[in-house]
């Protein structure tokens, strides 16, 4: 009798450390991995290094910046509350007087829909939401299209 009772316990147990044991923490991206330049037909190229995050568009400042996983993927927060407005053709860059950051996500293309990014490899394309609802897409491109900066 006790052999019946004394099963189901032993199985629940291991069923309940499986399921609730915490699981290993999956390190934060590593920033060098999306080093680069990123460019969009619309708005100022992107450049990310070691420096910070450079918006090449004249007298705007170095901001820092950092990389997090999220659920939808990794994530790249600037740690100024960027925002972007048209301004006649092109859209340009300003810092908001609220906020505390902005995130952009990085992402993939697939069949002409968007999916989070997870794997560090893959950091080469992002997204920015201007003011009016569009999305400033930028893609990593060759380091000359943000000159010698």
């Amino acid at each position: 009798m006790a052999y019946y009772i004394g099963i189901p316990l032993i199985i629940a147990w291991l069923l309940g450390v499986a399921i609730f044991s915490p699981r290993p923490a999956t390190p934060e991206p590593i920033s060098s991995k999306a080093y680069g330049c990123y460019a969009n037909d619309l708005a100022p190229p992107i450049l990310l290094n070691a420096d910070g995050m450079q918006i090449l568009q004249d007298g705007f400042p170095l901001i820092g910046y950092r990389l997090e996983r999220h659920k939808q993927g990794i994530t790249l927060i600037a740690e100024a509350p960027i925002t972007a407005s048209q301004k006649e053709a092109k859209y340009a860059y300003s810092i908001d007087s609220r906020g505390i950051g902005k995130f952009l996500s990085f992402y993939k293309e697939i069949d002409g829909r968007r999916y989070g990014v997870f794997d560090e490899a893959n950091l080469d394309r992002f997204k920015m939401l201007a003011n009016d609802g569009m999305d400033l897409l930028y893609i990593r491109g060759p380091v000359s299209l943000c000159g010698r900066r």
